[in-house]
Formats: structure tokens, sequence, C-alpha cells
């Protein structure tokens, strides 16, 4: 049988990876696929369904199913919190987990749409594509799928909210809390801004927030990944 100390050393070795998992899909999602489909196959900026599917090519999905290790990361290193918080601290763990495994569901459902329904669109041209696929890609600035994506984010950034409340013994804990919040209150307030106006996504404003919020994920995960390093439980 394993013992208490084996199987908490294996919690920490779980979240670690977790964390790398995340960090992979905000460095390859964020910043690699981007700016290589800027340079070599770059999307027209939005007219319509027919320039689309003119300007598409699969490197444009790189991105999102990259995007993929961005949730699945995120959503395993709160398993891993949960795993390892004390037990005055498991319901707000246990909190934050399901409110990320509800959103992290609504964000991976616009992510299969893009990497799957989207490039069907454009490869077949079916005659429904000029009317569907404005709704749901998210190279139109006023698309639903970019409603899923900001409330999805949004929804995640709530259970930052409550997994930041099982952070408070020391100051590498104490930075996690703050961190925590202010990602969660970031994301959050992004969504309600969505609500009021989607176009602010694609204003300088909207930009700067994609790029802070990305860094400030990456700057979290990097405290996590000392955290998980360096917890000690108690006997």
């Amino acid at each position: 049988m394993k013992t208490m100390n084996s199987m908490n050393e294996q919690y920490l070795k779980f979240g670690r990876i977790a964390v790398i998992i995340n960090m992979i899909g905000i460095v390859f999602s964020g910043l690699v696929f981007p700016v290589l489909s800027m340079i070599f196959t770059p999307q027209l900026p939005w007219r319509d369904a027919a320039m689309f599917v003119e300007s598409f090519h699969p490197l444009q999905t790189a991105t999102f199913f990259c995007g993929y290790f961005l949730v699945i990361g995120s959503l395993l290193t709160f398993i891993a919190l949960y795993k390892t918080a004390t037990e005055d601290k498991k319901i707000w763990a246990l909190s934050g987990l399901v409110i990320n495994m509800v959103f992290t569901s609504v964000v991976f459902l616009n992510y299969i749409i893009q990497t799957t329904y989207i490039p069907y669109l454009a490869y077949n041209n079916p005659p429904e594509t000029a009317t569907i696929l404005p709704v749901f890609t998210m190279t139109n600035p006023g698309s639903f799928a970019w409603a899923l994506e900001m409330y999805g984010w949004g929804g995640i950034g709530l259970s930052f909210i409550f997994m930041a409340f099982i952070f408070e013994t020391n100051k590498l804990e104490r930075t996690l809390k703050f961190l925590f919040l202010t990602n969660g209150v970031c994301s959050v307030a992004s969504a309600l801004m969505t609500s009021i106006n989607m176009n602010w996504l694609f204003s300088p404003a909207g930009l700067t927030a994609l790029v802070v919020w990305n860094l400030l994920v990456f700057v979290i995960d990097f405290f996590l990944l000392n955290y998980f390093k360096n917890l000690k439980f108690s006997n």
C-alpha cells in the first residue's frame, strides 16, 4: 500500500505536470501559432463567409488545438489544488473546481467548433455556410463564438476567485491569493464587458486585456510550480 506521504507526493507531481500543460497551452495558443498564422497564412479582416472560405488555411486552427492544452491544464491544476487543500479549505477548493469544470466545458465546446465545424464549412462550402459560418467563426468579431469564449473564460475566472481562498499561510500563498483574485475579477469583468459591447474585444483596450491576461496566467503558473514544489503537508 502507498503511504500517505507517497500519495501526497503524487498529488504534487500531478500538480506540476498540470501547470506545465497549461503553460504549453499559453505559449502555443496565445503566441506561437497566432504569430505563425499571421505571417504565413493570414486570415483577411472579416467581411463575409465567402472571403473567409477563400483565405482559410488549416494552420489558422492550430491556436485552438493548443487551446485544449490551456483548458485541460487549468482543470487538472484545479484538481491538484483540491487534493492538496487543507480540510478546512476543501469547501472553497471544491466550489472552485466545480465552477471550473462547468465553464471549461463551454470553452471546450467553442474549440471543438473552431477546430472541426469551421474547417468543415470552409472546405466543403455547403449552402448553409453563408449564414452559419458568420455565427460561429471567431474571425467575425460579432460571432456567437466570442460570447462562448468570453463567458467560458469569465466563468473559469470566477473559479479562480473561489480557489484563491485556499491560500493564506505564507508569502508565496498570499501572492497566489492576490494573483488568483486579480485573474478572477479581470476575467469576470471582461465577460460582463462583452455583454455590454462585443466590439470592445477588438479595440486597443480589448487586445491589451488579452495580452495582459496571458501574461498574468503565465505568472500564476510560475508561482504554482513553486507552490507544488515546496508545499508541505501537516501530519
